[in-house]
């Protein structure tokens, strides 16, 4: 079947192409793909933070906060053998914040309501786990 429509595979396109390129389209994307997820913001190992979904205010403390939670998980891991750490989760009665490691070089930190389906939000971030890589390499 012909597309009625040629522009709208054009359009879709051109907005993948901006999604992947732009930071703060990837992790609003991800704000968008999974209900309850409040906000999202990347930042390298370090603690510098590189990028934010639109709903979260710039914060560098929160960037140097994760960035030191996941180095101190980093040394929690190796005391079970473990040689590459994934993600850290922190649950409270009013929310979770769930932070990855992206490569070695970065931390993804996604806040959410305590009823995110945590398979739905892992299965997102992984999907978008080049594009993040990225996202942190530029940043450097």
């Amino acid at each position: 079947m012909i597309n009625p429509n040629p522009l709208a595979a054009a359009v879709s396109v051109a907005s993948l192409v901006h999604q992947r390129q732009n930071p703060q389209a990837i992790l609003n994307s991800i704000v968008r793909s999974v209900a309850g997820v409040i906000g999202v913001a990347v930042a390298s190992a370090d603690g510098r933070s590189l990028a934010h979904s639109d709903d979260l205010m710039h914060d560098p403390s929160r960037s140097a906060m994760i960035a030191a939670t996941m180095g101190l998980a980093g040394q929690l891991m190796s005391m079970v053998g473990g040689r590459e750490l994934e993600e850290v989760i922190v649950r409270s009665d009013t929310g979770i914040v769930i932070v990855y490691a992206v490569g070695k070089e970065g931390v993804l930190t996604v806040l959410a309501r305590p009823s995110i389906n945590l398979h739905h939000i892992n299965s997102e971030v992984r999907s978008r786990a080049d594009s993040l890589r990225t996202v942190v390499r530029g940043g450097r």
